[in-house]
């Protein structure tokens, strides 16, 4: 199997390990985090950790998805998850995906991880678009995928069910063109 990792100016991105799971319940856990990530459960055990390692590995080894764990270069702290999920290879696109410890936000870890992903997409699997959704209360996610070149495409009213509470959930693409012709990635 291919192993994936990846290095950034404060980041390492790489696969998870099963080290890694008491850190990454802590910050799947957060009230913040699981409040505008919408395939977080109500409650992350030790348990359905261990499956959702399995699950993104088993994904990476058929190429439906590839999701990372993001690491800080300086100490190794485990502060959140990005990858390119629902992968198509039929038509050549693909979603990201990523969230964030509660305690370090605001500091632009989420865009230069996901820098790096559209990078792995165009580069590694030729896609011709990578696309984004976020619930359209979740400001930050938006302005991620607005400052890595994403554009928005539309508003799908009350296309998430959370908790008992419909949500709308906004849509933004780059496409390959854009990606390779836009001096700011």
């Amino acid at each position: 199997m291919r192993h994936f990792q990846f290095t950034t100016k404060r980041l390492v991105i790489r696969e998870y390990k099963l080290s890694d799971l008491k850190d990454f319940i802590s910050v799947t856990s957060q009230a913040e985090v699981r409040a505008t990530t919408y395939g977080i459960p109500e409650k992350y055990t030790k348990s359905y950790g261990r499956n959702w390692f399995r699950f993104i590995r088993k994904n990476m080894k058929t190429n439906e998805s590839f999701e990372f764990g993001m690491f800080l270069k300086e100490n190794g702290r485990y502060v959140g998850n990005v990858g390119l999920i629902h992968m198509c290879f039929e038509h050549h696109h693909a979603e990201i995906t990523y969230y964030i410890d509660k305690n370090y936000r605001n500091l632009g870890l989420v865009t230069e991880a996901a820098k790096e992903m559209l990078r792995f997409g165009f580069c590694n699997f030729g896609l011709e678009k990578i696309s984004g959704v976020c619930m359209s209360k979740n400001k930050a996610s938006r302005r991620v995928m607005e400052k890595i070149g994403m554009q928005y495409e539309g508003t799908m009213r009350k296309d998430l069910l959370k908790d008992g509470i419909y949500h709308d959930i906004d849509r933004l693409s780059i496409i390959r063109e854009e990606y390779f012709t836009d001096c700011k990635i």
